[in-house]
């Protein structure tokens, strides 16, 4: 099967607050066993009610406070649930007069979706991610990065394996969840598409499974190879 990336029109889901359940019962989508369906990480915001008046508050001292880490000396780039981007993932667009920020235990949320859509579609196997958009140093336009997933491993480890040429794979590992993510964001759109979710269909040697989450796919700084470039601090 053929890898499809199927992008969902709805209705507006309005901040400062909204349920997610009756959008995903009125976008008149189906889902397959061995699916993946990507939300916008907004309409899990608006979910939770994780927005915040504009002009009510100081944007960098509400992106201070969200923040996990600040770059030095420059507090609107930022680490977020792991991931480096700015204003702690604080977004204006397509924010009616709110500044929306990232949602909250986005795995125990994505958790609660997953088993009301496995009940509803009585399917077994399905991954969930919430995906939103970021930039990349010295490239122009975004990308779409994974803020969380449940149900499928985010990563395929090719290390033991070997090479066209029989050399042995000593680090390689795929990111499936941001890759998957980038094709996702770039299906949804970033105006006024209105297509906050997308499935994901036909993917290959996925594993499924609720055990797994995120932090499957998550480094310590100690770990990370661009650890010592990056310096954070409080």
């Amino acid at each position: 099967m053929p890898l499809k990336f199927l992008a969902v029109k709805t209705s507006i889901l309005c901040p400062p607050s909204g349920n997610i359940f009756p959008l995903l019962d009125s976008g008149g989508f189906s889902l397959e066993d061995s699916d993946i369906l990507c939300i916008a990480t907004k309409c899990l915001a608006i979910h939770q009610g994780r927005c915040v008046k504009m002009g009510m508050v100081d944007k960098k001292q509400l992106i201070r406070h969200e923040a996990d880490w600040t770059w030095e000396g420059n507090c609107s780039l930022t680490v977020k649930d792991g991931i480096v981007i700015p204003f702690s993932g604080i977004d204006e667009s397509n924010g009616n007069g709110y500044y929306v920020l990232w949602p909250q235990n986005v795995t125990d949320l994505l958790a609660e979706i997953h088993r009301y859509l496995c009940k509803k579609f009585t399917i077994k196997n399905l991954g969930l991610m919430s995906i939103d958009s970021k930039i990349e140093p010295f490239r122009r336009g975004t990308v779409g990065v994974a803020q969380g997933i449940f149900g499928f491993n985010p990563i395929r480890d090719y290390r033991g394996k070997v090479d066209l040429f029989g050399r042995k794979l000593e680090m390689t590992s795929v990111n499936i969840a941001d890759s998957l993510a980038s094709a996702a964001c770039y299906s949804m759109g970033e105006g006024n598409e209105c297509c906050p979710f997308v499935i994901i269909r036909g993917t290959e040697n996925v594993e499924f499974g609720d055990k797994f989450s995120m932090a499957n796919a998550q480094l310590a700084k100690e770990d990370d190879m661009f650890g010592d470039i990056l310096s954070f601090h409080n």
